[in-house]
């Protein structure tokens, strides 16, 4: 098969630091490419980008508003005047040149399948010349329903067009084909969990571990409760004096803004934040940890939980429906209801070096037995083929 991933980001040195999505799309397109598929990353950035990344090749053009100041200039005045159809019409001007960008470089390439993504519906105006799968891994909408963000009425309306332009459609949990059907009122017969690198993310015993260290990462905010954490170790740190309390992700602003003044000051020397690493410098990061905390508000289904799971760390995650299709409860991990709760279970971890290790081979267990790359990989080829095949 010749498969085409259409996204706007992508994990990989040449562009900034990408979130699970872009992390999901290399794992993806490498695991297609070593089974022999051709595989392209086609998308939108601030510049061009032309590469082969191993046998995935990569190609970026210049996204809307770069290539067209001018009509961003007004589409930016128009907001400024508070003129709300023109919101409606630029993001419609803009889809309907990223449907035209996309049916010409797939049909050049003879591309059999597309699969982008559904957040800010950016295939709102495909029209199925190729077919195209689109995989709910989250959306403005889902923020806005779950997390109470703030609704953007106009990029909701661009994901339900982009969800109802295809009858091809991946839910990545359970819980997260509920969402679109509370959303958006769309049915999702297809579930794929997401599976992860387990070589990358594998243990070092070489790696030592930093006593009572408390581990985050993922993207700093609010929706993610990074802010929850640090009053957690505010709590923490009074008990454990030696705890420390690491960061890893893209949110420098959220880290100075919001987090340094939760943290007491006694807290604040047993921090450190690292800012974004991508996946290759993750894991040697990670092996240091001695646990990991999760406290997210929601989630559609968090491949940070999974990474952490294979390094066989014991892991606390907010009890939302998707952590509960990926931990058992005090086997391979735990699931908190308060913050109480987190300071009760990261206690009992600190506090037993043996509990620590038990819980972390039972996750990585779990990770091998359900959230493998080849897993996903496997699934998603079986879907693809019965799309052609019809």
């Amino acid at each position: 098969m010749k498969i085409l991933f259409f996204t706007n980001e992508y994990s990989h040195p040449n562009f900034p630091a990408s979130g699970g999505v872009g992390s999901f799309m290399k794992i993806l397109a490498h695991e297609l490419s070593k089974r022999g598929h051709e595989v392209y990353v086609y998308g939108f950035s601030k510049k061009k980008h032309s590469f082969k990344d191993g046998d995935v090749t990569i190609e970026f053009f210049k996204k809307y508003s770069k290539s067209f100041p001018f009509s961003e200039a007004i589409r930016s005045l128009s907001s400024k005047l508070n003129i709300e159809s023109g919101g409606l019409h630029f993001l419609e001007k803009e889809r309907k040149y990223l449907a035209h960008k996309l049916k010409k470089y797939a049909l050049t390439h003879n591309i059999d399948i597309i699969e982008p993504f559904a957040f800010n519906g950016y295939t709102a105006f495909w029209d199925n010349t190729i077919p195209l799968v689109v995989r709910f891994h989250g959306s403005r909408g889902f923020w806005h329903h779950y997390l109470n963000q703030e609704q953007d009425r106009f990029k909701i309306l661009m994901e339900q067009k982009a969800l109802e332009a295809t009858p091809y459609t991946i839910a990545v949990s359970k819980f997260s084909a509920e969402a679109v059907q509370s959303i958006y009122s769309i049915n999702i017969s297809t579930i794929i969990h997401n599976g992860i690198d387990h070589n990358l993310f594998s243990p070092n015993p070489d790696v030592e571990e930093i006593p009572q260290s408390i581990f985050y990462f993922g993207t700093l905010s609010t929706a993610k409760g990074v802010d929850v954490l640090c009053e957690i170790f505010n709590s923490l740190i009074e008990t454990f004096p030696k705890a420390t309390l690491h960061i890893i992700g893209k949110g420098e602003g959220y880290w100075q803004h919001i987090c340094k003044p939760i943290l007491t000051n006694k807290a604040m020397q047993a921090s450190t934040y690292y800012g974004a690493k991508n996946n290759a410098e993750l894991p040697e990061v990670l092996q240091q940890a001695s646990l990991c905390i999760f406290p997210s508000k929601n989630e559609n289904f968090a491949l940070v939980f999974e990474e952490a799971m294979a390094l066989q760390k014991p892991i606390i995650v907010s009890n939302i429906n998707a952590a509960k299709e990926i931990i058992d409860h005090k086997k391979n991990g735990y699931l908190a209801n308060t913050t109480q709760d987190y300071i009760k279970f990261a206690s009992t971890l600190l506090e037993n070096p043996e509990l620590r290790l038990t819980i972390g081979k039972e996750a990585r267990k779990k990770v091998m037995e359900n959230f493998t790359k080849e897993n996903m990989t496997h699934k998603t080829i079986s879907y693809y083929k019965e799309i052609l095949n019809n």
